[in-house]
């Protein structure tokens, strides 16, 4: 499921490139504002993911999620950027399964290619996941890069007894516990626009 692996586009640990060059002083000192995403953030929101991406397939995903209310939790669809500019992170939780549980699914995550590196992929990520505690959710699950996740405080879901829906590597597929209780065990199923049967 490469829309819920991080390729390089959703990760502070990516090269910087690409002509999103970061404003001075914001990725300096910190300044990112992660905030939930508005309907004005729609555009930028798609921007992010085809600039961070190879392919439009990340902000394809992101676009049909929108679409599907059995998916797309509104409050838990964050972005952020300098306290003056656009946004230049986004990251995304959406309803998923494990077994008939209610879980949440990072993915996808990105950053404009200039800001990566800069901190403002981990701040969206953590105000992300720190909104999806208050929300009362328990369990985030994500399909990633095993070195960055870890910070978040993911580790290897086969460790709480979640297993993934297809043969996946441990060390990329990871769980969470929002609550500190332990996650449901069970096999997790993602929303439809995922395209895992």
């Amino acid at each position: 499921m490469s829309s819920t692996q991080d390729n390089g586009g959703a990760h502070d640990g990516a090269p910087a490139s690409g002509s999103d060059a970061p404003r001075a002083g914001a990725a300096a000192h910190g300044a990112w504002r992660p905030r939930p995403e508005t309907a004005q953030d729609v555009p930028a929101v798609r921007r992010i993911h085809l600039a961070a991406f190879e392919t439009a397939g990340e902000a394809d995903l992101v676009d049909a999620l929108r679409r599907d209310p059995a998916a797309w939790l509104p409050r838990l669809s964050y972005v952020a950027g300098p306290p003056d500019g656009d946004p230049v992170a986004h990251a995304l939780l959406t309803r998923c399964h494990v077994d008939d549980v209610p879980a949440v699914a990072l993915a996808p995550c990105a950053v404009l290619p200039g800001y990566q590196k800069c901190g403002a992929g981990g701040a969206v990520i953590s105000a992300l996941l720190e909104a999806a505690r208050d929300a009362g959710e328990r369990t985030a699950i994500v399909l990633g890069h095993p070195p960055y996740y870890p910070r978040f405080g993911f580790t290897p879901a086969t460790g709480f007894g979640i297993l993934p829906p297809q043969p996946w590597p441990d060390e990329a597929f990871l769980a969470l516990s929002l609550d500190g209780s332990p996650p449901p065990r069970g096999t997790v199923r993602y929303a439809a626009a995922f395209g895992i049967a």
